[in-house]
């Protein structure tokens, strides 16, 4: 049967208001469309994620933005109820709310259940499966605007790098997001291209090029690819068709919920820092093994002042091992050793496990 395609002119729109773009999260994920969270496994997408379903639900803000109220609804094949009770209940706290005050965050166990929501045909189509129709019909009838889909691995049960497929199933997802203004955020594993280039790109770039929104959630790295510190992360915006690219923002993980953090600048003087430690313990275990006693008091044999002189301190000044002298004094790596009669006593800086 030949399809009645719906022909638009722009006459009709003589007279008429421009529409007004819509968000869940203003220049980061719009409304009545398909974006993609992405991030390597264990990163914390998934709480991400949660907790942008609560602070929808509590009309309160999200690691810095503030979402549009609504009602989410939140598909989990990774995380059981259990695993949704204990998370949700650490981003009650956070939040400083009962769990009567989330009724607009609805959940849907599918662990260990069919989550298939597109699966392929022999034809090589993508077709609705039943869970994709339950799913539309709890859109239809609780009024959600946001599906949160954890996680696309077990959504699409097609090939991932087959560009027809990826993007049929975005298609499918679109198609409910215009008839019931339900925008669709897909939590997704990026690929080793995509974890090497630092994009968080998956599978075929139809993932990419079909969505109209896609964020990139890792580990927050200096400039110079460390982390100095595991319970940071950084979320950009690596694709959008609507809002400006802008810069990634820093979150910590601070007791089950997500809250920003300082920018690069933190960043790269955490790694600074954390390298002007690692570089004391390695002198100062040097001349520990040599003999050459160096001090912790200002003087001749100064430590930070040696050891910023030293051809092994790469830059490192005077004031940052200041710094990570106290700092590792105050943690018991290292520590200070006298020596002597108590007439002529002489102390001396030493690592804790050379001292012992």
């Amino acid at each position: 049967m030949m399809p009645q395609l719906k022909i638009i002119n722009p006459v009709l729109w003589r007279d008429q208001p421009v529409p007004e773009r819509e968000w869940i999260v203003r220049d980061w994920i719009p409304a009545k469309t398909v974006s993609l969270l992405s991030g390597d496994g264990a990163v914390g997408k998934s709480t991400l994620a949660l907790q942008l379903g609560a602070a929808r639900a509590l009309d309160r803000d999200w690691i810095g933005t503030m979402p549009a109220a609504g009602r989410t609804l939140y598909l989990s094949a990774e995380d059981d109820a259990n695993e949704l009770h204990r998370r949700l209940d650490a981003i009650r706290v956070h939040y400083g709310v009962t769990f009567d005050d989330l009724s607009d965050l609805e959940m849907v166990d599918l662990v260990g259940e069919n989550a298939v929501l597109g699966e392929i045909a022999k034809t090589g189509i993508i077709n609705p499966t039943p869970v994709f129709d339950a799913v539309v019909s709890i859109v239809e009838r609780r009024q959600a605007d946001l599906v949160i889909v954890d996680a696309l691995a077990d959504a699409f049960a097609g090939d991932e790098n087959n560009r027809s497929q990826a993007r049929q199933f975005i298609g499918m997802l679109k198609r409910p997001a215009r008839a019931y203004g339900c925008a669709f955020l897909c939590l997704a594993h990026p690929s080793l291209y995509g974890l090497n280039t630092g994009t968080g790109s998956s599978g075929s770039t139809a993932w990419n090029n079909s969505v109209r929104s896609r964020l990139y959630f890792e580990p927050a790295k200096a400039t110079n690819g460390t982390e100095p510190d595991p319970s940071l992360r950084s979320l950009s915006v690596q694709k959008t068709n609507y809002g400006p690219k802008g810069r990634p923002i820093t979150l910590r993980w601070t007791a089950g919920a997500y809250v920003p953090e300082g920018g690069a600048f933190s960043l790269d003087r955490m790694a600074l820092k954390a390298k002007a430690e690692t570089t004391f313990l390695d002198l100062l275990r040097q001349f520990n093994t040599q003999g050459q006693d160096v001090s912790a008091k200002p003087c001749s044999t100064y430590a930070p002042k040696v050891f910023a002189e030293h051809p092994k301190a790469e830059g490192i000044g005077k004031a940052l091992f200041v710094s990570a002298m106290q700092n590792l004094l105050d943690s018991k790596k290292v520590k200070i050793e006298t020596t002597g009669s108590p007439s002529r006593q002489r102390s001396r800086l030493v690592i804790e496990d050379i001292a012992a």
